[in-house]
């Protein structure tokens, strides 16, 4: 095996597997109804980043460092998941009632109270207690501070103060302790970015001659971020002159909210702009590679949570097949003349317009601008004034856009101007 082959055996898209032969009507319902489980659709993206934001990494080789999870337990037991969670909370309360029930039904036997039920001259250590489950009953009413009234203790008894102490004492840490994880984990700023959504899909489009490369982000609350701001990260294998490999090499994506740079103002949702030139990771990409290039945009937005100070942090990520060449957002903002503000519709959050055809890279395109610019000024290029130019694919001028689809030996080209799309179309006769 190569380096190449081995480079690509580790890396960290799989190619695509056949597909499993369809499965009995009864297994699926077995799977779904009784084990509960469903079809996971990122099995089939294959990123590293969910779309509402998880990981998709999985850690091995940890069992030596198990104890650093114990050094720092209260953090992990904020991450457990919260199955676990509620079972870490019933089973700890539960074990301590339980222990703690054993040492009160222990002491009562060794003063033989369960031995002298009916002698009215015994004096026993825990009245009102007649057996285990009496003695469980007592432990709960004890820790809890309950007191029902019927059973109590007897001070007579050796062990009674001191065990009363532990217990009352160790069931307040165990209740500041475990309920004060179970709120830190209600009230963790991660859920905050339930309220923050990115478009399905990013789109790569032309903007006043550059190829610019797009996503939308919004918040759905009223009280937005303080001081949010976004990074992008492309994950792309990279090889050096060496021949070392990095499978998961992490490039930089400057990402721009109109003119504030990577601040963000999410009072209504904002188109997130990165333009692709020569030190941009998309430089050499073009669409035909969204079968042969395999690379994720990672997109990190950060913020202060207005209501709690807490910092919140949303993330996605976008595939090869998830970039629309040649397309860009629809309008979301409308001017509600009834109202007099402004009216933002989140259904059309995902919706994208066709507005050019694009077939090459943003390298290709300049390498295209720079040599037409070179034959127009030696004047080997020059037309005649009465010749019309015909369309080409390349061209940068930022008002047109052009289509190569043939219809009927029709050339259509397409205007932008302030948002909306102008067809015209030309066609010319064959002599």
């Amino acid at each position: 095996m190569n380096s190449e082959e081995s480079a690509a055996s580790i890396f960290m898209f799989t190619e695509r597997k056949p597909a499993p032969p369809p499965r009995s009507a009864f297994v699926e319902f077995f799977r779904s109804k009784i084990l509960c489980r469903k079809d996971d659709p990122e099995e089939e993206r294959k990123a590293l980043l969910k779309k509402e934001g998880g990981y998709r990494i999985t850690y091995t080789g940890l069992s030596e460092h198990r104890r650093k999870y114990v050094a720092d337990i209260y953090i992990t037991l904020i991450d457990l998941e919260w199955r676990y969670a509620i079972a870490v909370l019933f089973n700890v309360f539960l074990v301590t009632y339980l222990v703690f029930a054993f040492f009160w039904w222990l002491m009562a036997y060794n003063n033989d109270d369960f031995a002298n039920l009916d002698n009215p001259d015994h004096v026993p250590c825990l009245l009102g207690v007649k057996s285990f489950a009496g003695a469980v009953l007592f432990s709960i009413e004890t820790q809890t501070t309950i007191g029902y009234g019927y059973a109590y203790p007897n001070a007579h008894c050796a062990g009674t103060l001191p065990l009363i102490y532990l217990q009352v004492t160790l069931g307040f840490f165990l209740e500041t302790v475990l309920l004060g994880f179970i709120f830190v984990k209600i009230a963790r700023p991660k859920y905050r970015a339930n309220t923050i959504i990115f478009s399905k899909n990013a789109v790569v489009c032309q903007e006043n001659g550059q190829l610019c490369l797009q996503i939308r982000v919004g918040d759905l609350r009223k009280t937005h971020l303080v001081d949010a701001h976004l990074t992008a990260i492309m994950v792309r294998k990279k090889t050096t002159e060496e021949g070392a490999v990095y499978p998961l090499f992490q490039y930089e994506v400057e990402m721009e909210a109109n003119g504030m740079g990577d601040r963000i103002f999410l009072l209504w949702p904002l188109i997130i702009t990165h333009k692709i030139d020569e030190n941009s990771p998309f430089w050499d990409i073009k669409p035909a590679d969204l079968c042969s290039e395999k690379y994720e945009l990672l997109i990190f937005l950060e913020g202060t949570v207005e209501a709690t100070g807490e910092v919140c942090q949303a993330r996605t990520s976008y595939g090869p097949k998830e970039i629309l060449w040649g397309h860009r957002f629809e309008r979301v903002e409308e001017y509600d003349l009834g109202m007099k503000r402004w009216h933002i519709d989140f259904t059309g959050f995902n919706d994208v317009v066709y507005c050019q055809n694009l077939r090459h890279s943003a390298k290709d395109l300049s390498q295209y601008a720079g040599s037409t610019q070179k034959l127009d000024t030696t004047g080997i290029s020059k037309r005649k004034s009465s010749e019309r130019p015909s369309p080409n694919p390349l061209s940068l001028n930022s008002g047109v856009r052009y289509d190569m689809t043939n219809l009927n030996g029709a050339q259509n080209m397409v205007e932008s101007s302030s948002g909306a799309a102008l067809l015209s179309n030309e066609d010319e006769t064959s002599t």
